[in-house]
């Protein structure tokens, strides 16, 4: 990698603090005095606003109104709202936060039930339902009382002599391990599937059904459900922010992502051990530096980078009432309370995956001019509204991610006493159904019997119809199935949706229900259905519909069609699976889910493919990393009657090669990773001395080795088929390698071919192949050199044999950047290490403040943007991104134009002052030999997939792996000083700072 910059959300700069009273007095002192809070912590802070004066400052989207609904005293520190099935209102105050009681001290944080007795729009009593709760900041109503969500535990609370006082505290879940008071086990919601979602479950948990069981759980969001009290993860991991929309989709975030969603639940990756997904949630709008935020008012973040872009993102919510037009009624809103202001995305469904567009290009939802508005969360009530809490304090980063002496100087309780309750409604003119702000209120009716809930799940309002499956399914209502099946025709789409997943949690569905919906109007009334299905699979007729479905106009009914095949070995099932990896297997996020159905028929799929002329034909670029995945199934499996099937069919005549050699390649892959009686597996091994079951067809593969040579070679051949043949060579001997090598580094060759030869060199793993690259380092081009060096630099005896040719003339030491030129030199090797002291001058001076004061000249300088950008794309691009140019191994670096110069150089200079954990770089050290350095970015049982540089993912098999280590350092090292002058650092800050992002 090059120059790594480490912006992250919490940094803590090193000790060391600017004169007072002088102010900074060097560069070091101004670059100090932009972290962990310096740059405003001297600032003189405006009051706290009365309720009205704090209304008065709020700036809200065009068509919308907004009033005051619960204040201090009646409310404080609220966090968190729900409504119970009378329609009462409850708020979670969050006392605790951020540094918890006194020593000794009772916990703080509590739940509140606020009543609007006059029937006003405004709350005017207040019941203390819960306190001395430890850190509780969520809530939901569940069974009748609440689901709360308080640092290491799930509570229960009820109020069974009604006098709005819970008499009922129990830990349904416990053992949680929290992060920090903004990150921990919470935010649960009622999905659409009648198991209850809540955000952050890390721990070793256990229930109140069964305390003496310990489940270990990963750094996933959590999961359980209310009948069972069954438990464990869902993909994807929020930090204080869960919901469902109208249609039963989960978003939640984290600080830098406002809206994320699960793409691929932990029990259907499940099924395909032999198929690794690297990504199972994703973002559904921008995150990081490419989000946008506007607020009114001054950010007061530790950290500058993140200004203008979501720091706290916290809250999202998806908007579930009938108010308002579809825009509105398709909104996600999420709070950013460092920034004063609240947003709204319009997320569209209409393909595979969701996206998020921004309702308003340059401005916010809700923005604030109060620097004391804080807000936390929103919630939809029965009348339709959206009500905020607004925490309303002084400060809401935690103490822990700032520097001790700044820390010290805050009142952290500031605002404590106060807080406030909004509502939040379309105008009257943008309102577009029957149900106004003013009178859907009355219109609730508060269900008193079963009937009563039946007939919420056909309101317009989605709190309502939540709340009717809700109390169906908790009571087990079963004698009103049959009312709830005759809304299976009702003419709205989410009310059929509601009937369904009802259905289902009444244990009640029937064929006939499955049946009916795949029928369905609505893409997502056959999404359901199709999830629905798989226990009725063996009835026929069900099984044709979801076959029928296969063909489906709606890509996303296509794809619960592939998922809902898994539970078919028929004969008609595995024909559906190919035509669907015909139709849609190009697109690999539709692979990923598609592969999960095909544990046991991989090997049948590859053969109806290549029996399909337009797969061959139309599919070759896109086919062949689908072709290897497959093949890659059938080798991590490692069945010898698949195997021989597939050998079969690579020896039958055909006019396209190129799908055989990616075959071969996939087999290749996943041989390693065969875990069985036959003990390791590789497909080298296999050709030269394979099983008795495989000897008469082995020869296939030999044949076409020994064709792959002459395809690569040939310079008539279509470059994808070249490409797929070059990676045969990989599995060759180098000896009868070697020369096609030479031949395809030289400069005649395309680039994409010189690239697949180095992969297939490094892989190869062959003694003599840095020789080869040595031999051919003149003749390649600037594109392909960062592959050659990372080669090059992979293993101990090629890195030796790179420093003697850079020693002896033949490759130039400037080849290397200066985190590699680092690690050589702090390399475990001796012999390695002296050598690249000899060449690279010795050690990396550790005098970072000394490089600081030296490169200070560098912020007055003249500077030109466009040289910047030069040395940017030089030094910079292999690990980072600006819109859009370069690679993301590291932090996008879109949005740092909001931080000073002076900050910008110390980060360069010193960027091991912290290191964030999700940017800690791990070495992977395989039984082969290999040597792999980068990010984790995703890990199964079965593999670890690691980030590199360039935006390249390296998968490596458990089995494979003889060393892991973390580094305490960044992945960007010091010593940047030794590639960049004064003047050209000085032109960097000015691309990143002033760029014109239009040119």
């Amino acid at each position: 990698m090059r120059l790594f910059l480490l912006f992250a959300f919490f940094v803590a700069s090193p000790s060391g603090f600017a004169d007072e009273q002088g102010g900074p007095t060097s560069a070091l002192d101004v670059i100090e005095s932009q972290q962990g809070g310096r740059h405003w912590v001297g600032q003189v802070t405006a009051p706290p606003k009365s309720p009205v004066e704090s209304l008065a400052a709020i700036e809200i989207e065009t068509g919308f109104e907004i009033s005051l609904f619960a204040a201090e005293p009646l409310v404080r520190d609220p966090v968190a709202i729900c409504f119970d099935q009378q329609g009462q209102m409850y708020a979670v105050e969050y006392g605790d936060y951020p540094i918890g009681p006194p020593a000794g001290g009772q916990p703080l944080s509590r739940i509140v039930m606020l009543e609007d007795t006059d029937h006003d729009g405004v709350a005017d009593k207040r019941h203390v339902f819960a306190e001395n709760l430890d850190f509780a900041h969520s809530l939901m109503a569940y069974k009748g009382g609440l689901l709360v969500g308080a640092k290491t535990k799930v509570l229960f609370l009820l109020d069974r002599d009604g006098d709005h006082v819970a008499d009922v505290r129990q830990a349904l879940f416990e053992g949680f391990n929290p992060a920090h008071p903004q990150m921990q086990i919470g935010n649960p919601r009622w999905g659409i599937d009648n198991w209850v979602y809540l955000n952050y479950g890390p721990g070793e948990v256990s229930s109140a059904e069964m305390p003496d069981k310990i489940v270990s759980m990963p750094r996933k969001d959590f999961r359980f459900h209310p009948h069972s009290m069954e438990f464990g993860a869902d993909s994807g991991m929020g930090q204080y922010g869960n919901t469902i929309d109208r249609w039963g989709n989960r978003f939640y975030c984290t600080n830098r992502n406002p809206i994320m969603t699960t793409f691929l639940a932990p029990h259907v990756t499940a099924r395909n051990p032999y198929h690794v997904v690297s990504q199972t949630s994703y973002d559904v709008a921008p995150s990081g530096g490419d989000s946008k935020v506007f607020p009114i008012v001054e950010m007061k973040s530790n950290y500058l980078s993140h200004a203008g872009t979501y720091t706290s993102a916290c809250g999202t919510t998806a908007y579930t009432g009938d108010l308002g037009d579809e825009s509105f009624q398709n909104s996600v809103f999420v709070c950013e309370p460092i920034g004063h202001l609240v947003t709204r995305s319009i997320v569209s469904s209409t393909s595979l995956k969701f996206t998020a567009k921004r309702a308003q290009s340059s401005s916010d939802f809700i923005a604030s001019s109060d620097s004391w508005f804080r807000p936390a969360s929103l919630a939809v009530g029965p009348d339709g509204a959206l009500y905020l809490a607004d925490m309303y304090r002084l400060w809401v980063e935690h103490p822990k991610f700032l520097p001790p002496e700044i820390a010290d100087k805050l009142d952290w309780r500031a605002g404590e006493d106060r807080g406030r309750i909004y509502r939040i409604t379309p105008s009257l003119a943008t309102t577009s159904t029957a149900l106004t702000p003013t009178s859907a209120s009355q219109t609730f009716s508060i269900p008193t019997e079963p009937p009563d809930a039946v007939e919420l799940l056909s309101e317009s309002n989605g709190w309502r119809q939540f709340l009717g499956q809700r109390l169906l399914v908790e009571n087990n209502e079963l004698d009103q199935a049959a009312g709830v099946r005759e809304l299976l025709t009702h003419p709205s789409a989410t009310t059929r949706l509601h009937a369904i997943w009802t259905l289902h949690g009444l244990d009640s569905c029937t064929v006939a229900d499955v049946l009916m919906m795949c029928r369905d109007t609505n893409a997502f009334c056959r999404c359901a259905a199709l999830k629905l299905a798989d226990p009725f699979l063996e009835d026929p007729r069900v099984l044709a519909a979801v076959v029928q479905s296969a063909g489906d106009k709606d890509q996303r009914v296509r794809f619960e069609a592939a998922l809902s095949l898994h539970a078919s070995d028929a004969f008609a099932a595995t024909e559906a699976l190919i035509a669907l990896a015909v139709s849609d297997g190009l697109d690999s996020s539709f692979a990923d889910g598609l592969l999960t159905s095909l544990k046991e028929r991989a090997g049948l799929v590859i053969s109806g493919l290549v029996r399909n002329e337009s797969f061959l034909t139309h599919g070759r670029d896109g086919g062949i990393p689908l072709i290897k995945r497959l093949a890659t199934i059938v080798g991590a499996r490692g069945d010898l009657a698949e195997l021989r099937e597939l050998f079969k069919l690579l020896g039958e005549n055909t006019n396209h090669a190129w799908w055989k050699s990616a075959a071969i390649v996939g087999l290749g892959d996943g041989l390693p990773r065969y875990r069985g009686p036959q003990g390791r597996l590789n497909l080298v091994a296999m050709m030269e001395n394979p099983p008795a079951e495989l000897a008469n067809e082995i020869v296939n593969l030999r044949m076409i080795f020994d064709s792959g040579q002459q395809i690569a070679m040939d310079a008539n051949m279509p470059i994808a088929d070249r490409r797929a043949a070059i990676e045969l060579l990989k599995y060759q001997s180098f000896a009868s390698s070697a020369t096609s090598f030479r031949e395809l580094l030289s400069i005649h060759q395309p680039a994409e071919l010189q690239l697949a030869g180095i992969d297939a060199l490094r892989v190869s793993g062959a003694s003599d192949a840095a020789e080869v690259l040595l031999d051919r380092w003149s003749q390649l081009g600037p594109a392909v050199r960062g592959d050659a060096v990372a080669f090059l630099l992979s293993r101990t005896e090629s890195t030796r044999t790179t420093l003697a040719a850079m020693a002896s003339g033949k490759m130039n030491p400037a080849a290397l950047s200066i985190d590699q030129r680092v690690r050589l030199l702090k390399h475990s090797d001796p012999g390695v290490s002296n050598q690249a002291s000899e060449l690279f001058g010795g050690v990396v001076s550790s005098n970072r403040q000394q490089v600081a004061q030296e490169y200070e000249s560098a912020l007055t300088k003249a500077a030109d943007a466009n040289h910047g950008k030069e040395v940017f794309t030089r030094v910079c691009a292999a690990c980072h991104r600006i819109n859009g140019h370069g690679h993301l191994a590291g932090p996008d670096l879109s949005d740092v134009r909001n931080r000073s110069k002076a900050a910008l150089l110390y980060d360069i200079l010193d960027p091991n002052s912290k290191v964030e954990p999700s940017f800690v770089a791990y070495t992977i050290l395989t039984l082969d030999g290999g040597i792999y350095t980068g990010l984790v970015e995703s890990e199964t049982d079965e593999v670890i997939v690691l980030k590199m540089a360039e935006g390249k993912s390296m998968l490596i098999g458990r089995a494979e792996i003889d060393q892991m280590k973390a580094s305490e350092v960044s992945l960007m090292p010091e010593g940047i000083e030794k590639d960049i002058t004064p003047q050209q650092m000085a032109d960097l800050l000015a691309y990143l700072k002033d760029r014109n992002d239009e040119n």
